[in-house]
């Protein structure tokens, strides 16, 4: 567990140190940033989870990809499972954040349209979640195989995509237990007080 945490301080470590190295590309990220955060007809939850989505994006972007050493050859490994018990926790580990606000994104953002069925919007949402968190995944792995900075491995892909899915559902699941446990506390009280009337 103790490694676990130094290697998650390690990344941003390296994500700090890339940024003060570079400001041109902090410059972007802020530039998007206050782009986000100006957009008018958006919500202030949606604007901030936006904004932590971009900064959890370029954090990742910087330790794995940018603040990393370039390696002689290419190296990749289309085999699964060949990568360490370790790599594979932190590579679930590290993508557990974004699930989690991309469900968030999802569940305060509001259709453009109006959907008949609410539910078909709300698995529309979770796929295009998970699409992007997969889309991402596979951006980052071939930026490390191209620059010659990481090992390119299916493994990573997929507890990268597993990590974002864990945290997806668990933001999910923690808001319909608040909802059924809160509906049935208001519930009780209304019958509570109707009796007592």
């Amino acid at each position: 567990m103790e490694t676990l945490i130094e290697d998650v301080l390690t990344y941003i470590n390296n994500a700090v140190r890339f940024a003060m190295m570079d400001p041109a590309a902090t410059l972007l990220v802020f530039m998007l940033f206050a782009l986000v955060v100006i957009t008018p007809g958006r919500r202030v939850s949606e604007k901030t989870i936006m904004a932590l989505v971009i900064c959890y994006i370029y954090l990742i972007l910087t330790s794995n990809v940018l603040a990393r050493g370039v390696y002689e050859e290419r190296l990749y490994s289309f085999k699964l499972f060949t990568s360490g018990r370790r790599d594979m926790v932190e590579n679930f580990i590290l993508f557990i954040p974004l699930g989690m606000l991309l469900c968030g994104l999802d569940l305060i953002t509001k259709p453009v349209r109006p959907w008949k069925n609410r539910k078909a919007y709300r698995i529309v949402r979770f796929i295009t979640s998970m699409v992007f968190a997969l889309f991402f995944t596979c951006i980052i792995e071939g930026l490390q195989l191209y620059l010659k900075v990481g090992v390119f491995t299916l493994d990573d892909i997929l507890c990268n995509e597993t990590g974002a899915l864990s945290g997806y559902l668990f933001i999910l699941v923690i808001v319909l237990l608040v909802k059924k446990f809160g509906k049935s506390g208001k519930d009780v009280k209304a019958e509570q007080a109707n009796e007592q009337q």
